[in-house]
C-alpha cells in the first residue's frame, strides 16, 4: 500500500534533496561546520574512504555486478519496445547508476549538514533531535525529541543488521567457490551465523579501539582493496571496450539521471488490469518500480540516520562545500567506475556465455557443449583458439585467458560477482586454472570482510551516541552492547528465514522511509535557517547560541504543547527535563477546556481567529463566508461517518474528507 499510493512522494523527495544540496553548495558552500581556523579531523582520502566504507562499500560488491544483470534480463524498458540488446545493456547500467549515483548521498547529505551545523555551529547534541531545534524548539528535548531519536535508533539497527546478512550471504558464496569451507547445500544457515559472529568480534575491536583508530584504518585498507580489485579487473578485461562504456555511461548519467530519470514514476505502467492498463502488451511490469525505484529511494533514506550521523561526525571542521563534494560528487564518479568496469565486465561475459550457448546448438547439436565442467551450470568455457567448423571460422576470441563466463541466474545473484573474479583463470597448456581468478576472489573476500565491519562499527557508534543523547564520550561498554545486539538481531533474521527475512525487513525499511522523508525535507528549512545566521554573525570564532534560532515572537500556545503536554508528564514519569519546565506542561483548566470546545466546535475559534486577523472589520462577509462553509462541510462530515453503513459511504466520504482537509 505505502508504493501503490505513495509511489510519487518517494520518487520525488529524492530530487528535492538532490536540487537542494546543490543549493546549498551555491549559496552557502562557504559556511564550516566548527571554528573559522580549525582544521579537520581527517585528510580529504581518509575522510573519503570512511564515508564510503559506512555508505555503499557492502553493497557495491552484492550489486556492483548483478544489479546491471538483473535489468538486463528484464527492466522497465524491455517491454515498450527497447528490444535490442544493446539498448537494453545501455539502460542497465543507467538504471544502476541512477540508484547508487547522487540520488543514494543525497538524504545522507541532508541529515549530515543539518547535525553538523546544529552540533558544531550551534552547540547542540549530535542526534537527529538536535536538527529539529530551529522548528520545534526546545520541545526537541522532550517526548517528541525522543520519539524521533528511537525511531533512528531502529532505524540504523535495521540498516546494519540487513547489511550484516547480506554481507554474511556474499562472503558465503565466495568461500565455498573457493572451497575455504564445505558446500553447505539447503542449511547454510550455520556458516551465515558463524560469519556473522566472526565479523561482529573484529567490529567490537575495531568500535573499542575508537573512530581515529580501528574504524580509519580499516576503511583505508576496504578502499585500498576495493581499488586493487577495480585496476586488476579493468586492465585483464577488454580495456578498450570498458573505456567505452564508462564514458558512454558518464554521458546517458548526465542526460537522464539528473532531470528525467528522477521524476519518473511509471505512471501508466503501474496501471493495473481493469484499470486502464495498456492493452497492446507492451507495458512494463506494474510493481517494477516497487522492486527497485522505490525501494532504494526509501533503502537510502532509511540509512540516512546512520550514514548521515557518521558524515556528520567525521566532518567536523569542514566546509559545506567540501562535505557536499566529498559525498555526492565523488562517489557518484566512482559509482560510474565501479559499476562501469564491473557492470560492464559481467554483460559482456554474461553476452558471451549466450553466444558459445547458440554455437554449440548451431554447430555441434547441444547448447552445453561449451558448458564448463566443475562449476556453475550457468558457465561456459570460452575456446582459447579459433573454433573451425568445415573449414569455416565461427568463433575468434580476441580475449585469451579470460574464462569461463557466465550467464546470470536471478536464483544465484550473489554468486554474479565471484562468477567474474573467477573468469581472470588464465588456463595453462594441460588445462589447468591458474592466473588471477582464485586471487581477486580472496581479495574480494577480505575486502567484503573489511566493509562488512566497518559498516558494524560505524553503526555501533552511531547509535552508542543517539542513546547517549548526543554524547561522544561514553564508555566502551555501550559499544559493545550494541555491536553484540545487531549481531544477535542479524543471527536472528538468518535463522529465521535467511533471504526471505532480509527480504522482509528491507520492505519494513519503505514503511520507515515514509515519515522519514517528511523528516529530511523539513531539515531543509532548518539547514536554511541555520545557514542564514552563521552568515549574518559572519567570521566570529566562538559557537553560536542556539536561542537565536527560534523567533523573536511565538504563539501563547506552542503547536506542540497544551494537552500534549501530558504526554511529556506521563513519559517522564513526572521529571520534566529543565529545558521544558517553563512551557507549562502540565496544561491548566483553561487549555483543557480550550481543547475540547474546539474539538467539537471549532468553526466558532475559526470566526474568532478571523476576527482578531482583521480588526478593522473590512473583510466581514469573507470570514463569515469561509466559516459557514467550513461549519457546513464540518457538520456534512459527520452526518456521513454516521450514514457511512449506506453502500459503506466509502467514495462521498472520501471526497468530503478530502476537501474538508484542504480546506484546513
Amino acid at each position: 500500500d505505502c508504493i501503490l499510493y505513495f509511489t510519487w512522494f518517494y520518487i520525488l523527495g529524492n530530487p528535492i534533496m538532490t536540487f537542494f544540496t546543490f543549493y546549498i553548495a551555491w549559496r552557502y558552500g562557504h559556511i564550516k561546520l566548527g571554528p573559522k581556523n580549525a582544521e579537520p579531523e581527517f585528510s580529504d582520502m581518509t575522510y573519503f574512504a570512511m564515508l564510503f566504507s559506512a555508505g555503499v562499500g557492502v553493497g557495491l560488491f552484492f550489486f556492483g555486478v548483478s544489479e546491471p544483470l538483473f535489468h538486463l534480463t528484464g527492466n522497465r524498458y524491455d517491454n515498450p519496445g527497447y528490444h535490442s540488446e544493446d539498448e537494453m545493456a545501455a539502460w542497465s547500467l543507467t538504471i544502476s547508476l541512477y540508484h547508487w549515483g547522487i540520488a543514494a548521498w543525497s538524504p545522507y547529505l541532508v541529515l549530515a549538514m543539518s547535525a553538523g551545523l546544529a552540533s558544531y555551529s550551534f552547540g547542540l547534541p549530535l542526534t537527529v533531535r538536535s536538527s529539529f531545534y530551529p522548528l520545534i524548539g526546545n520541545y526537541c528535548w522532550g517526548w517528541i525529541g525522543d520519539v524521533i531519536d528511537s525511531w533512528a535508533i531502529v532505524m540504523t539497527v535495521a540498516g546494519i543488521c540487513t547489511s550484516l546478512g547480506l554481507g554474511a550471504i556474499q562472503m558465503s558464496v565466495g568461500l565455498q567457490m573457493l572451497g575455504w569451507v564445505e558446500e553447505v547445500g539447503d542449511s547454510p544457515e550455520v556458516l551465515y551465523v558463524t560469519i556473522v559472529w566472526i565479523v561482529t568480534a573484529f567490529a567490537t575491536l575495531s568500535v573499542i579501539s575508537g573512530l581515529g583508530v580501528g574504524i580509519k584504518y580499516l576503511s583505508q585498507a576496504g578502499f585500498l582493496f576495493g581499488c586493487l580489485i577495480l585496476f586488476l579487473c579493468f586492465t585483464m578485461e577488454k580495456s578498450y571496450y570498458l573505456l567505452n562504456v564508462l564514458v558512454q555511461s558518464t554521458g546517458d548519467y548526465l542526460q537522464w539521471c539528473i532531470f528525467q530519470v528522477p521524476f519518473y514514476t511509471d505512471a501508466f505502467a503501474g496501471l493495473k488490469e481493469g484499470e486502464g492498463r495498456a492493452s497492446d502488451g507492451k507495458s512494463a511490469p506494474a510493481a517494477w518500480m516497487g522492486w527497485w525505484t522505490v525501494f532504494y529511494m526509501a533503502w537510502w533514506v532509511s540509512w540516512s540516520c546512520f550514514v548521515g550521523l557518521f558524515i556528520a561526525r567525521i566532518s567536523k571542521n569542514r566546509k559545506l562545500r567540501s562535505v557536499i563534494v566529498g559525498c555526492v560528487i565523488c562517489p557518484t564518479i566512482y559509482a560510474i567506475l565501479w559499476f562501469g568496469t564491473f557492470g560492464g565486465i559481467g554483460i559482456r561475459q554474461a553476452r558471451q556465455a549466450a553466444e558459445l550457448q547458440a554455437l554449440g546448438e548451431t554447430h555441434y547439436g547441444s547448447s552445453d557443449y561449451f558448458q564448463s565442467s566443475g562449476s556453475e551450470k550457468t558457465c561456459y568455457d570460452v575456446p582459447q583458439s579459433d573454433v573451425v567448423v568445415n573449414g569455416t571460422t565461427v568463433f575468434t576470441n580476441t580475449l585469451p585467458g579470460v574464462t569461463p563466463v557466465c550467464l546470470f541466474d536471478s536464483n544465484n545473484s550473489e554468486s554474479a560477482w565471484f562468477n567474474v573474479m573467477n573468469s581472470f583463470s588464465f588456463p595453462n597448456g594441460d588445462s589447468s586454472f591458474a592466473g588471477f581468478g582464485p586471487f581477486l576472489s580472496g581479495i574480494s573476500i577480505i575486502a567484503l570482510a573489511i566493509y562488512f565491519v566497518t559498516s558494524s562499527d560505524s553503526g555501533s557508534l552511531v547509535v552508542d551516541t543517539l542513546a547517549s543523547n548526543g554524547s561522544l564520550k561514553h564508555h566502551w561498554s555501550q559499544r559493545v552492547f550494541w555491536a553484540f545486539t545487531e549481531g544477535a538481531v542479524a543471527t536472528g533474521l538468518l535463522m529465521a528465514g535467511g533471504n526471505d527475512a532480509l527480504t522482509s525487513l528491507q520492505a519494513a525499511s519503505i514503511v520507515f522511509g515514509l515519515p522519514f522523508n517528511f523528516f529530511l525535507i523539513f531539515m531543509c528549512y532548518g539547514i536554511i535557517k541555520m545557514c542564514r545566521v552563521l552568515e549574518a554573525r559572519g567570521s566570529d570564532e566562538g559557537m553560536t547560541d542556539a536561542r537565536v534560532l527560534l523567533p523573536d515572537k511565538d504563539w501563547t500556545l506552542h503547536l506542540c504543547g497544551g494537552v500534549f503536554n501530558v504526554i511529556e508528564w506521563v513519559l517522564s514519569f513526572g521529571h520534566i527535563s529543565k529545558e521544558l519546565q517553563g512551557f507549562g506542561v502540565v496544561p491548566d483548566r483553561r487549555e483543557i477546556a480550550g481543547f475540547f470546545f474546539n474539538l467539537f466546535l471549532p468553526f466558532v475559534s475559526l470566526h474568532a481567529i478571523y476576527a482578531a486577523l482583521d480588526p478593522g472589520n473590512n473583510r466581514h462577509i469573507y470570514r463569515v463566508l469561509v466559516t459557514s462553509v467550513y461549519t457546513l462541510l464540518f457538520l456534512a462530515w459527520i452526518a456521513l461517518f454516521i450514514c457511512g453503513t449506506i453502500n459503506n459511504g466509502k467514495y462521498e466520504l472520501d471526497s468530503f474528507y478530502s476537501f474538508y482537509s484542504l480546506l484546513i
